[in-house]
């Protein structure tokens, strides 16, 4: 009974003693994650398939910078116009409001949340990465064509934001 004893002590002062580590998971160590699975799964494609992965990938990648770049120089272009008519109308360069709770019925409010709102969702589709699934070898075609497939989607999605903050501009500019 007393070693029983004395062993319940040791496990109590042990697990009081020794500090509990919780590990926190970032988007970056799922993508590295998901990276690894594909490189290996990759590795058993012919090099010939290897080559045309890394020829799509590449081609996606530049493809998504490119139109990321151009919607990003577009709501650019925006917020330099709604700066402008900011300056020649005299109108306070102070929000009204604490940032939470927009006034969006003032034309000057609803273009310059719809402008930061594109401006946004165009940093987060340059920063995305599209990966291919890599169902099967005989399959590569198919898993190409569907992260192409969700690009067109993404950027369709994004051009919708990028117009609704230049109609935003528009009614202002009309008023």
């Amino acid at each position: 009974m007393p070693q029983l004893i004395r062993i319940l002590a040791v496990v109590l002062l042990l697990t009081i003693s020794v500090p509990q580590v919780f590990a926190r998971t970032t988007p970056e160590d799922i993508f590295n994650e998901k990276r690894e699975a594909y490189e290996t799964k990759r590795q058993t494609f012919s090099l010939e398939n290897q080559k045309k992965l890394d020829l799509y990938e590449e081609e996606i990648k530049n493809l998504n910078k490119f139109i990321s770049e151009e919607l990003e120089n577009n709501t650019l272009r925006q917020g330099e116009i709604l700066n402008e008519y900011i300056l020649r109308n005299d109108i306070p360069t102070v929000p009204e409001t604490d940032g939470i709770a927009r006034n969006l019925s003032n034309p000057v409010e609803n273009a310059r949340y719809w402008i930061t709102y594109a401006h946004e969702a165009i940093a987060f589709q340059a920063a995305k990465n599209y990966m291919f699934g890599l169902s099967s070898e005989a399959n590569i075609d198919r898993d190409i064509i569907v992260q192409i497939g969700a690009l067109q989607n993404d950027i369709g999605i994004l051009k919708g934001k990028v117009e609704k903050s230049k109609t935003a501009l528009i009614q202002m500019l009309k008023k």
